[in-house]
């Protein structure tokens, strides 16, 4: 009996050991006035970038520093946005090389942290395409965030 009830709280603490995301939001940018004010659109003809903002929750369980966060944006047809195709812009998940769109390193302390990171269109003669956008945040081998934009 003593093991089971050591083995459950061995669990509880393992799922405490994960990041959390809260106020997850994805929104669509186009640039104007020269790329001097950003406004959001719903139109998939005039974005420019998407915008992601998110806060890591505090959590002292985990241990303080460094932690690498990937975001995978998929288009509807699933394709992951990405600069450049290949190994260039890939992480291992869960034994697996995956892509992701943005990539950024954290400096984690154990308090609440807010952040906003940007996905650049690099090619400007062609369009998003319409439809829904899935959004998901990566920390190690766990899925912290998800959420969904669509475009028309």
């Amino acid at each position: 009996e003593l093991q089971r009830v050591q083995e459950r709280l061995t669990e509880k603490v393992m799922e405490a050991e994960v990041l959390q995301t809260y106020n997850l939001q994805a929104e669509p940018i186009q640039l104007r006035w020269g790329g001097n004010k950003e406004k959001v659109t719903d139109k998939a003809k005039r974005v420019d970038k998407i915008k992601i903002c998110f806060t890591l929750s505090e959590n002292r369980i985990i241990p303080e520093g460094t932690k690498n966060l990937y975001i995978r944006i998929a288009q509807p047809d699933k394709l992951i946005l990405t600069p450049s195709r290949g190994d260039t812009y890939s992480f291992e998940y869960q034994g697996e090389k995956i892509q992701y769109s943005i990539a950024k390193e954290v400096n984690y302390t154990g308090e609440a942290q807010d952040l906003c990171l940007y996905w650049r269109k690099t090619n400007t003669e062609e369009d998003m395409m319409e439809g829904t956008y899935h959004v998901e945040v990566f920390e190690g081998d766990n899925v912290i965030g998800h959420t969904t934009f669509s475009l028309r």
